[in-house]
């Protein structure tokens, strides 16, 4: 997978987390059980997010390595 798709990915998933933050807010005074699920859902995405943040500072730690910078 190349860093431009990864790039694009983390952008998705970050508009995801702030929609589901969004309705964290909205339920508050709603359903416990929904704001839990809404909390996994958020930690998830936070989860996958770091993952792929990973994967481009290795891709950027290469780049680096082969530059000898």
């Amino acid at each position: 997978m190349d860093t431009t798709t990864v790039l694009e990915i983390i952008k998705m998933i970050d508009a995801g987390f702030d929609n589901l933050d969004d309705h964290l807010h909205d339920d508050l005074e709603k359903d416990a059980s929904r704001i839990e699920y809404i909390k996994g859902g958020m930690h998830q995405l936070g989860a996958l997010r770091n993952h792929l943040q990973s994967f481009i500072e290795g891709q950027l730690n290469t780049v680096e390595n082969q530059t000898g910078e």
